[in-house]
C-alpha cells in the first residue's frame, strides 16, 4: 500500500514538473512575441527606417525627461540623475542630426502630431516612463550595440534557466558576468 502511494506521489510530482516545464516554454514563446522589438517591427515600422525610429524614440524621451524634471520638487534626489539622462539624450540627438538629417514625410507628420497633441495626458509614474524608455532602447539597439538584458530574480524563480528551451534569436541576449 505504501509503495503504491509513494509511486502515485512520484507520478504526480513528475506530472507537475512537466506542466511547469510546458508552461515555461509557452510563456517563453509568448515573451518572445511580446518583446518590444517585435512590437516595434509589427506595429510601428510601416516604411520608417530603424534610424528614424531611433530618432523618434530620442525626441519622445527627451520630452519625457523634461516633463519629469518640471514635475520634480527642486530638492528631489532624482534631479541630478534626470539631468544626466537629459544630457545623454541631447548628445544622442545631436549625433543623429549630424549623421543624417531625418526629414521623411512620415517622421515629420509624427513629430507634428506629437507637438500639437491636445489629448488628455494620463498620469504615469516616472519609473514606468523610464522602464519603457529602457525597453525600447533595448529593442532598437540590442544587436548593433551588443546590449544584454539580465533576467530578473522573479524570472529565475518561476522559470529556472535550465527548464527553458535553447535561446532563439527573438529572445534576450544573456549578460556575461
Amino acid at each position: 500500500m505504501e509503495t503504491r502511494l509513494l509511486f502515485l506521489l512520484c507520478v504526480l510530482a513528475l506530472g507537475r514538473a512537466a506542466v511547469i516545464l510546458n508552461d515555461c516554454q509557452i510563456i517563453q514563446t509568448l515573451h518572445g512575441k511580446l518583446l518590444y522589438d517585435n512590437r516595434v517591427t509589427y506595429m510601428i515600422n510601416k516604411g520608417i527606417t530603424v534610424k528614424e525610429l531611433r530618432y523618434l524614440w530620442g525626441i519622445v524621451n527627451e520630452n519625457i525627461l523634461q516633463t519629469i524634471q518640471r514635475a520634480l520638487p527642486l530638492r528631489h534626489p532624482t534631479r541630478p540623475y534626470i539631468t544626466e539622462l537629459q544630457n545623454i539624450f541631447e548628445a544622442l540627438l545631436r549625433d543623429t542630426n549630424e549623421e543624417q538629417q531625418v526629414e521623411s514625410n512620415q517622421v515629420l507628420e509624427i513629430l507634428e502630431r506629437l507637438h500639437q497633441s491636445k489629448d488628455e495626458v494620463k498620469a504615469v509614474t516616472p519609473k514606468a516612463l523610464l522602464d519603457n524608455c529602457y525597453k525600447v532602447l533595448y529593442a532598437l539597439y540590442e544587436e548593433e550595440c551588443a546590449l544584454c538584458n539580465p533576467r530578473s530574480d522573479a524570472e529565475d524563480t518561476l522559470c529556472p534557466p535550465e527548464t527553458l528551451p535553447e535561446l532563439f534569436s527573438h529572445q534576450r541576449t544573456p549578460c556575461k558576468s
